[in-house]
């Protein structure tokens, strides 16, 4: 899917281009951009700009309806890549991973030759309902588009990262452009699929635990709270060092919720390695995470 995208995407032209992001911007006030105001934004002929219009819809870049246009997913993905590369931050890129339960992630080479990953974030309208209402940077945002929220979350999570690392061990924030964040190399495996019994003793396995708690705590300290951390999104890896990843959801220490969320995120550690004999009290943790 990324090979026929790029592909494309070397096709385009700028005034392909120009059309494009003419439809995105118009995004914010349309659901579908009519082709009169495409027209008049992009001071072209309009047997031009529906020349354009075809073949951005040959790329995919765009969905056409009776009522207008609007960027696909495909077509968002060309415009942060394009202006990624244009950026000289991007090189390559590379293979779909399997991290990531937000968007889709790719590995990618930089252009001083660093391995990273390419994250995009992508919200549906079922995604988008379900997490409007916990997150607060969009709650009091009534009319949103799926284009927008994706860029929001992309926005935050890179806003989140950029406070937590070094301090908490999660992904290195390198660079977003729209819906897309640039982060450093994440290897490992989700802690979901992993057998800890054939990786490590009984004794690693809880000093893993307790590093897990470190971390929670760590981000409290800065004012984050993941929301959402399980199993899924902390990776280990050969070294037995582990990640924790997908912060576009994390709300603050601050948040009505906040302890309801904390509590969550601590009894679901604690959930999963009660199945590896480690007894520990969730209450107590919290008290600890929040320095009571």
């Amino acid at each position: 899917m990324i090979k026929k995208l790029l592909n494309y995407l070397k096709q385009a032209t700028d005034e392909d281009l120009k059309i494009l992001r003419i439809i995105e911007i118009s995004m914010r006030h349309h659901e579908w951009v009519p082709i009169d105001e495409i027209v008049k934004k992009a001071k072209m002929p309009e047997k031009d700009v529906l020349y354009r219009l075809k073949r951005l819809n040959k790329f995919e870049f765009v969905v056409r309806s009776i009522y207008g246009y609007a960027v696909s997913f495909g077509g968002y993905d060309a415009l942060a890549i394009d202006a990624l590369y244009k950026k000289g931050i991007l090189k390559a890129i590379g293979n779909k991973l399997g991290v990531g339960k937000e968007g889709d992630v790719y590995n990618v080479l930089l252009s001083d030759d660093r391995e990273a990953v390419l994250k995009f974030h992508k919200h549906g309208r079922t995604c988008f309902t379900r997490g409007k209402r916990y997150r607060e940077f969009v709650s009091n945002k009534h009319h949103i588009s799926w284009l927008y929220m994706s860029r929001l979350t992309a926005e935050r999570e890179f806003e989140i990262l950029n406070e937590l690392f070094p301090t908490v061990k999660v992904p290195e924030p390198i660079a977003q452009n729209r819906h897309a964040i640039i982060m450093g190399k994440i290897t490992g495996e989700e802690l979901k699929v992993l057998d800890l019994e054939k990786l490590m003793s009984k004794e690693e396995i809880e000093e893993l635990f307790n590093k897990i708690i470190e971390e929670i705590k760590k981000a409290y300290k800065i004012g984050y709270i993941h929301g959402d951390l399980s199993e899924f999104n902390i990776l280990l890896d050969e070294n037995l060092d582990f990640v924790i990843i997908d912060w576009p959801q994390a709300i603050t220490k601050g948040h009505p919720d906040a302890e309801f969320y904390l509590k969550r995120d601590i009894n679901n550690i604690v959930r999963y390695f009660k199945k590896y004999k480690i007894k520990a009290d969730p209450d107590e943790i919290y008290k600890y995470v929040v320095g009571e």
